[in-house]
């Protein structure tokens, strides 16, 4: 609805259109029906003036023309005999039956020219001298052998080439292997079957369908050969090869012994009066278990395709109806895909060519268990020098052979030439506008109107549905009904200001780039007047070269009258001049109110949902927020309705995340910005590892046997040292490290957390790693600088005994105090010592730490049985602490908050790679942009470092869960592609070998 009120009905799609009626406009029978094959009793033909239905573009169109290209004059229809045996391997190269028969080439993919395949060259195969070197030879020389004749070839799913030969009396099959290469397995087929093979398939699962014509009746037979080119036993009779005869050894007593008959197993019988077909030509498989046959009466020329399938009750065929498309007998066939032309994705037709050779007819298959039909299509694909030699597929694609006398395989290619028929007309349902009298106001088309097309509209309204055909009748009855006179309406006009639904305006501008005359046309209707409208819409072309394409329809109404509502009563007066009058200011009222629209909606520009496209950067800069150029519309719409959830969660690591989403992941959606539930919900995600949250173990401890070059150690699971154990447990402890017994006065000496000089420093510190679970350092450092502090206070360490009444001999044995000091020297040295700042960031921590766990020094005094007058001045200890609360105290303070406090607001962010043969330039840019992206939005005082991670299975590094991926086997090509120099990984791809000299494809193994 409008700001004036007014409504529009719409016709968008095949189910609207469809409820439209035929141009007749006397039958009660939807276009629908027609387009869906429906059938009516009697049976009617097709409406020669009923549009089509283009469902690649969802567009209403006159009824597209085969094209028949004409015979060229003098031109000989193709004969059997031409045809060439054909095949292709999964990686494009085609085997074929030389001119002569009696050889093999292949077209290697890249080559230029065919090759000699089989028989092999002279130069491998024994010569007359390398004989006669020989210590034995016969005596004479062989007969030379039938010389062999090629009639059909297949390559199989698992890669095997089978040709059928036949050589004097033998008949059978070569089969190469693709893979391994080497010398053919020959099979040999039962001389008295009169084996005549017409053409081959492969099978679903390895080995090949044989179409044969047998010599013993002429009659055509079905073959399914497995993958070791055995027969698959049908339902068929048994051939008898060999009768049973008595044997030439028989017991004196008993019953006669004879050797069993050989039978061989029947194949399927396609011709007579049990077949399904007259005289079928070729062979091509669709789906799993389907054979299609190319069927000809070569009495009537028509053709047709039949499809034989195996089911539980035997083998069954569902022939498609005579192609009576087809103005010539079919002459070979073939079911693959070829682009077409403005089209990104190729189709997959079944291709049929005639006797005439000049062209392929593209027919639609329908392959169901149900049922199986042929709709043709319109497409040209013509083919040039084709010749009747070969239709084959190659790595899915549609090819013919164009070369005389070296193949030359060409694709099949569309040509973009079509032609329509000249007129379609359409009846629209019946509009309602719930009032009485409305003046409907005007029809807008969204589509295209070529410059030699045309659209017109004719209208008839009024307030009784009787006065319009309402579709009331039943089926089939062709009674007029009681109608009002269709009145014209002016031709539509093209409008500047592009249509008026959103979700066309992308397809408009495509559109009127590439084609003349798309877009939004309109037209004011003149003579539509009460509550129902109906529409007669028709489509021409002069030439029949173009066709009018409508997308879509819509009928506003009722009209704003500017003349009522601005204009006194006057001006209407009179009924001629009124209804001119009315009607100019129509032109004028459409535009102002598309004008009125934008302004009462002004409200959708501030909706991300609603916007226009253009809209969107306008939008962010209230954000002060500058888009990614490679953003597409989608990302930027959720972004901006998300910018308050985004900007909310910015500075941790659920920001992050959302911030690397919305660069790195291609399918994101709104539910990302919602409260985070864990970081990894799919696989092959961002991650981001707090190093805080990382393993502080060792390797050994956490469970891994693996030392570098020490081989396997075992692993210790002993619990470490608790403060329940006390001095005397951790110098036990200590003792059995150096396997000594543990004297009286170490398990009243408190033990030093200071490294020993000399040796056994290096035996301390891992005795620490082992039972204390770290190395004890703070200690060690705030000792020394007290040392410092007093060597450079005094001028001789007896000064200093004299001065603190302690024994120290040095100043490098002297200790950190373990309570308040008692002399006075004493206490004024360490609180100068204490306030000083240089170094004393640790002490400020410990410190802190306690007052924090104590908040009064009387309670620390009481727990650690010592006389500190405040926190600012508790030493840290060099030495373990006397009580258990102390202990306890510098247990966790050393070993939690300043191991936590070593990894804090330190971060890495892992982004995924999923290909092994990934662009490493490409990886580069991509950390890159992370890094831009992470240092916009972490917090200032973190630091971040960006890597990459693999982000499918790997063996001992990946859990069998959501980023477990199943797929393709070790062998697959797109999981080992080739080694590139500097960009190649070792154990993510293989080195070639040399190509072949003739250019090809093939890599030399072996000579």
């Amino acid at each position: 609805m409008n700001v004036n009120g007014s409504r529009f009905d719409l016709l968008l799609g095949r189910a609207d259109w469809g409820r439209c009626l035929d141009g007749d406009g006397d039958r009660a029978r939807t276009v629908a029906s027609w387009w869906d094959g429906a059938v009516v009793s009697p049976p009617v033909e097709l409406p020669p003036r009923l549009p089509a239905w283009d469902a690649q573009r969802a567009e209403l169109t006159l009824p597209p023309l085969a094209i028949d290209l004409p015979s060229t004059p003098g031109e000989a229809r193709l004969q059997p005999e031409a045809r060439r045996a054909a095949a292709a391997d999964r990686y494009g190269n085609v085997y074929h039956v030389g001119p002569d028969g009696a050889s093999l080439h292949v077209t290697s993919r890249g080559a230029r020219g065919a090759g000699a395949f089989w028989p092999a060259a002279p130069e491998a195969c024994e010569t007359d001298r390398e004989r006669a070197r020989l210590d034995f030879a016969p005596v004479r020389e062989p007969e030379p052998a039938a010389p062999e004749r090629y009639r059909a070839l297949a390559v199989t799913r698992d890669d095997y080439l089978v040709v059928a030969f036949a050589a004097g009396d033998a008949r059978g099959f070569l089969s190469f292997d693709l893979v391994a290469g080497g010398p053919p397995v020959r099979t040999l087929w039962p001389g008295a079957l009169g084996f005549e093979p017409i053409d081959m398939a492969p099978r679903a699962g390895g080995g090949v369908w044989v179409l044969d014509r047998t010599t013993r009746d002429d009659s055509r037979l079905l073959w399914e050969l497995d993958r070791r080119l055995a027969v698959v036993s049908t339902a068929q009779p048994a051939d008898t090869l060999e009768p049973a005869e008595a044997d030439d050894f028989q017991p004196l007593d008993g019953t006669t012994r004879e050797r069993p008959a050989v039978t061989f197993p029947g194949g399927v019988e396609l011709t007579g009066a049990t077949g399904w077909t007259i005289e079928p030509i070729a062979i091509d498989t669709v789906g799993k278990g389907s054979v299609l046959l190319l069927d000809v009466d070569p009495v009537d020329g028509r053709s047709r395709v039949v499809r034989v399938r195996r089911d539980t009750g035997g083998w069954s065929a569902d022939p498609s109806r005579w192609l009576d498309e087809l103005p010539d007998p079919a002459h070979d066939f073939v079911f693959a895909k070829a682009p077409l032309y403005g089209q990104a994705d190729a189709v997959e037709r079944l291709f049929i060519a005639t006797v005439r050779g000049n062209q392929a007819r593209a027919f639609v298959v329908t392959d169901s268990p149900v049922s199986f039909e042929l709709s043709a299509a319109t497409e040209l694909f013509p083919l040039r020098l084709y010749g009747g030699r070969a239709l084959l597929s190659i790595r899915g694609a549609a090819h013919y052979d164009s070369g005389v006398p070296i193949p030359a395989w060409t694709p099949i290619v569309h040509q973009p030439r079509a032609r329509f028929g000249q007129v379609a007309e359409i009846v629209t349902p019946v509009f309602d506008s719930g009032d009485l009298g409305t003046t409907w106001d005007r029809v807008l088309l969204d589509g295209c109107i070529p410059p030699d097309a045309l659209v017109e509209i004719h209208s008839r309204a009024g307030d009784e549905r009787a006065d319009l055909l309402d579709g009331s009748a039943s089926p089939g009855v062709d009674t007029p009904q009681v109608m009002g006179a269709w009145l014209p309406e002016p031709r539509p006009h093209l409008r500047a200001n592009g249509p008026e639904l959103p979700w066309l305006r992308a397809e408009a501008a495509v559109a009127t780039r590439r084609d003349a005359g798309a877009g939004t046309w309109e037209t004011l209707l003149q003579n539509a007047r009460g509550r129902y409208l109906q529409l007669r819409i028709r489509l021409s072309s002069a030439s029949g070269i173009a066709t009018p394409r409508v997308r879509a329809l819509r009928v506003w109404s009722p009209r704003f009258s500017y003349p009522e509502r601005f204009l006194p009563a006057v001006y209407r007066e009179d009924e001629t001049s009124g209804s001119l009058l009315e009607r100019w200011l129509a032109n004028t009222e459409s535009t102002l109110t598309g004008i009125e629209d934008r302004v009462v909606n002004a409200q959708a520009l501030f909706d991300p949902r609603a916007a226009p496209a253009e809209a969107l950067e306008w939008l962010a800069e209230w954000l002060d927020v500058a888009f990614d150029p490679r953003w597409d519309e989608r990302r930027r719409r959720l972004f901006l309705e998300h910018a308050m959830e985004f900007f909310q969660w910015r500075g941790t690591v659920h920001g992050l995340l959302l911030a690397l989403g919305m660069a790195f992941d291609a399918c994101i959606q709104a539910d990302a910005f919602a409260a985070p539930e864990g970081q990894e919900k799919g696989p092959r995600g961002v991650r981001i590892v707090e190093a805080f949250q990382t393993r502080l173990v060792g390797a050994l401890v956490a469970g891994d046997p693996g030392s570098p070059g020490a081989g396997l150690q075992p692993v210790r699971r002993e619990a470490l040292w608790t403060p329940a154990e006390g001095n005397a447990g951790l110098a036990d402890r200590w003792a059995a490290v150096r396997k000594r017994k543990v004297t009286a006065a170490e398990e009243i000496t408190p033990f030093s957390l200071v490294p020993p000089a000399g040796d056994g420093a290096g035996a301390w510190k891992a005795f620490a790693e082992a039972e204390l679970g770290f190395v004890p350092a703070i200690g060690a450092a705030e000792r020394t600088l007290w040392q410092r502090f007093l060597a450079g206070r005094y001028d001789s360490a007896a000064a200093l005994r004299a001065a603190h009444g302690t024994h120290f001999s040095s100043f490098d044995s002297v200790e950190l105090p373990r309570d308040w000091p008692e002399a006075e020297a004493y206490r004024e040295d360490w609180e100068d010592f204490s306030g000083r700042l240089d170094g004393a960031w640790m002490r400020g921590r410990w410190q802190d730490f306690l007052a924090r766990r104590y908040r009064r020094i009387e309670r620390l005094n009481g727990a650690w049985m010592t006389s500190w007058p405040a926190f600012p001045v508790v030493a840290l200890p060099d030495v373990l602490p006397e009580t258990a609360a102390a202990q306890e105290d510098w247990l966790r303070f050393e070993r939690q908050v300043l191991g936590m406090h070593r990894t804090a607001h330190r971060f890495s962010v892992l982004l995924p790679v999923a290909d092994v043969a990934a662009d490493p330039y490409e990886l580069e840019a991509r950390l890159g942009l992370a890094r831009r992206i992470v240092e916009l939005e972490k917090p200032a005082h973190t630091v971040f470092d960006v890597r990459y991670y693999w982000a499918f299975f790997r063996v001992g590094e990946a859990r069998l869960e959501s980023d477990t991926q199943i797929g393709a086997g070790s062998r697959a090509p797109e999981l080992i592609p080739s080694a590139v120099l500097g960009r190649a990984y070792i154990g993510a791809s293989f080195v070639g070998g040399a190509a072949t000299p003739n250019g090809g494809d093939r890599l030399v193994l072996a000579c």
